[in-house]
């Protein structure tokens, strides 16, 4: 792996956690067990679909 391909990662990931943490926020959850459930979920879907087309992009 390149240093491009680091910084397209690490940018996916910060983008992931950041539309987690948002999204999670508008639900106003109490206890944080859930929270970092929910985050967690969220963050995961948001960062599997960026992963995804950037491999079907890279394997073409």
């Amino acid at each position: 792996m390149n240093l491009k391909r680091f910084v397209q990662l690490f940018i996916c990931y910060l983008v992931s956690m950041g539309v987690a943490v948002l999204v999670t926020n508008v639900f106003h959850i109490s206890h944080t067990w859930l929270y970092v459930l929910v985050a967690s979920i969220i963050g995961y879907i948001t960062l599997t679909i960026p992963l995804v087309v950037m491999t079907m992009r890279k394997n073409k």
